[in-house]
């Protein structure tokens, strides 16, 4: 019994300090993203280095205020304090602790709102992670003056794409010499297409792989001045090329891990595919069920639901599948209401969005 009432007592407190109290701060929209902190030896990097990625993301001690990183800190704009919070529905909270010059405010650099960027670690996942998370547009919460506010943030809640390579490739320069898995995955790519013609895709960007970009560049009338360059019109122009010819999402199937992840990318594919076998029945207003929890969640990967993920099918899970339903045009935004039913059709698309974006089937 004593036990009991410790746990329940541990529990008011622990929500107690994560609950926020709104009335401390005010709404805005941010362009959010993440970045992290390289370490030498890693696998991959997204510069070609650890050097020009070092030169890139700095590494421990940031200029700005001069701390080290930690779990929370975040990067702003010159024109807010240092110290100022953020709380991010469903992910933590962050302080501002740092200023970089890419971080600018809304009006710079054609930017339309003022630019945040959130540190989520160190190593080759927080790189993953980084990537995955990629930018969002979102209503996040500054609070100036909310001074009993926990900083901190669930890095569980930032996931890495089961086929991280595949997915990114299109945002990564490459070029001679480097060698990665995303190389690997530009040599699949066009040994597909007919262009590279060694026995096998090795990762390294060596002679034979410029010439066989040379010639798809030449081929699809790409004019550049350094042809031995994988950079944005190549990289849209190679896109559009697979995706028209159907070979995208066959190609996509060969996922190319890393070694160090790949136990845990299964552990994560089994687990998704065996919460989408769970969801297979109506869900409606007011339910209370383990599969809307199921639902929350994976409305929550999808940033379409940022509340507290529980078993009930609330107002707040009410206006994520209208968001979502109105995302996928199977209702109009004149018909929100008819959001109150998780219907077969919905389930479905729902089904494949996950599919697509966490497993690729």
């Amino acid at each position: 019994m004593k036990k009991i009432i410790l746990l329940i007592f541990l529990s008011i407190i622990f929500w107690s300090t994560y609950s926020v109290n709104l009335n401390w701060c005010y709404k805005k929209y941010f362009k959010v993203s993440a970045y992290y902190s390289p370490v030498a030896k890693q696998t991959i990097y997204y510069r070609w280095n650890y050097r020009a990625e070092k030169r890139l993301n700095w590494q421990w001690i940031r200029w700005a205020s001069w701390k080290r990183v930690f779990n929370g800190m975040l990067a702003w704009a010159k024109k807010y304090k240092f110290w100022t919070k953020i709380y991010f529905p469903w992910l933590g909270v962050g302080q501002v602790e740092d200023r970089w010059n890419a971080i600018v405010s809304a009006g710079n650099r054609w930017q339309k709102y003022d630019r945040i960027d959130i540190w989520v670690g160190k190593w080759d996942n927080a790189l993953m992670r980084a990537l995955s998370f990629w930018k969002h547009i979102r209503i996040w919460y500054v609070c100036p003056t909310y001074k009993k506010l926990k900083v901190w943030f669930d890095y569980s809640k930032f996931p890495i794409f089961s086929n991280f390579f595949q997915k990114t490739i299109w945002g990564i320069w490459l070029f001679m010499w480097r060698k990665d898995a995303w190389v690997k995955v530009l040599q699949i790519y066009l040994k597909e297409l007919g262009y590279f013609h060694y026995k096998e895709a090795t990762g390294y960007f060596g002679p034979i792989t410029k010439k066989a970009l040379i010639q798809f560049q030449k081929d699809n009338w790409i004019k550049t001045k350094y042809y031995w360059y994988f950079w944005p019109k190549t990289r849209q122009k190679l896109k559009d090329i697979l995706k028209k010819k159907w070979l995208y999402k066959s190609i996509q199937k060969n996922v190319i891990k890393n070694k160090k992840t790949n136990k845990e990318e299964v552990k994560k594919i089994k687990k998704i595919k065996k919460d989408l076998t769970l969801l297979r029945r109506w869900l409606c207003y007011w339910y209370k069920t383990y599969e809307v929890k199921i639902l929350q969640t994976y409305l929550a990967k999808l940033w379409y639901y940022k509340w507290k993920i529980n078993w009930y099918y609330n107002e707040e899970t009410l206006k994520a599948v209208a968001k979502f339903q109105i995302k996928h045009n199977i209702i109009s935004k004149q018909n929100a209401y008819l959001a109150w039913y998780f219907w077969p059709k919905t389930r479905n698309i729902f089904k494949k969005t996950i599919k697509n974006k966490f497993i690729n089937l």
